[in-house]
């Protein structure tokens, strides 16, 4: 198949799967006569006076991904509805056009007994118990990681607060689900909810786990473009969010529009990443734009395109956010730094 050729001006991020261990992300902008790459060197923050949270989505669309929900297992089959329904265990009836089988209390008891249903696994928990023990031992200034559940109740706009664990508690814990499920889910409530909170912390540092479908984006936008500008005038604590899409319906798009609100908005400060858990290498992938432009990672460096000419060298200290241009054509470059030598694909 032909890719089409990029639009000038165009940003694309590489993904992961051809990405080098090095690199937290890895952008390249096409112009007309040449390609701008700009890439973070992947590293643990160390940044003082830091609090953390991870947000947890309580929507009724997260059930099945928090193992709450229910589905047929490979041993059931159209006769055994058919003989239920004779049985009087389950009724055949119309919904939204389609013909569908319910079943009463003894026919979905009866279902389970055999076998015939089993739990959806808990894809959250394993995602939580990895990243906030990791956060309350490495990042948080208390040793505390904040959790909660957030688009909860009939609204959607409600929280419900678990507290602050420490690592061994975080590992222990289990995460099945908010008290009363969301049937809207709003984003915004929950990251007030840590903005506000630590307002005098010098560094905010949030994880929200999603399916990716908001209900609030324009709301979470303009909150986050204002939050922006005061972190930029100096009236406001830095803070980086992260979204974390889970499952295997995930609306990607939406997460997308606040990862991209900088360039939309024209914003100096750069409040939200996204990724998605199936594709993430490991747990430093969060950190990935939470990057200080002013940190040496290397004595020296340099960049090598594809026809082996130098890009660009630094030779009083390598930043850990690199920027330099290749040739148009481009379909590599090789990063020479610490006695390493990694070539990196770009497409």
């Amino acid at each position: 198949m032909i890719q089409p050729p990029p639009i000038p001006g165009s940003s694309r991020q590489i993904p992961n799967d051809i990405l080098s261990e090095l690199f937290g992300e890895l952008n390249v902008i096409t112009h007309p006569d040449r390609l701008d790459i700009v890439a973070t060197i992947l590293m643990e923050p160390n940044k003082e006076g830091s609090q953390t949270g991870v947000a947890l989505d309580g929507s009724e669309s997260m059930r099945s991904q928090l193992g709450q929900g229910w589905s047929f297992s490979e041993s059931y089959s159209e006769s055994i509805s058919e003989q239920m329904v004779r049985e009087g265990k389950a009724v055949r009836l119309v919904q939204d056009g389609l013909d569908r089988v319910q079943f009463n209390p003894q026919g979905w008891a009866e279902l389970q007994k055999n076998g015939y249903l089993v739990r959806d696994p808990n894809v959250v928990e394993p995602i939580a118990r990895e990243i906030i023990p990791y956060l309350a031992e490495k990042i948080d200034a208390d040793g505390g990681t904040t959790v909660i559940y957030w688009a909860c109740g009939v609204s959607g706009d409600k929280i419900e607060v678990l507290g602050d664990y420490r690592s061994e508690e975080a590992k222990a814990a289990k995460y099945e689900g908010p008290k009363q499920w969301g049937q809207r889910t709003c984003l915004l409530p929950a990251m007030r909810y840590f903005v506000d909170r630590f307002d005098d912390a010098e560094w905010g540092f949030y994880v929200f786990v999603t399916d990716g479908r908001l209900d609030d984006l324009d709301a979470v936008k303009a909150y986050t473009a204002d939050l922006a500008k005061r972190i930029a005038a100096g009236e406001a604590k830095s803070v980086k969010c992260v979204l974390i899409g889970v499952g295997n319906s995930v609306d990607e798009k939406q997460m997308i529009q606040l990862d991209d609100l900088p360039d939309e908005l024209g914003l100096e400060v750069d409040i939200w990443d996204h990724k998605i858990a199936a594709t993430m290498r490991d747990l430093r992938d969060i950190f990935a734009e939470v990057v200080d432009e002013n940190t040496m990672v290397a004595p020296t460096g340099r960049v090598m395109d594809q026809s082996g000419n130098l890009a660009k060298s630094w030779a009083d200290g390598m930043p850990a956010k690199l920027e330099f241009s290749l040739p148009v054509d481009s379909k590599s470059f090789v990063l020479e730094v610490a006695g390493q030598r990694i070539e990196q694909s770009l497409r």
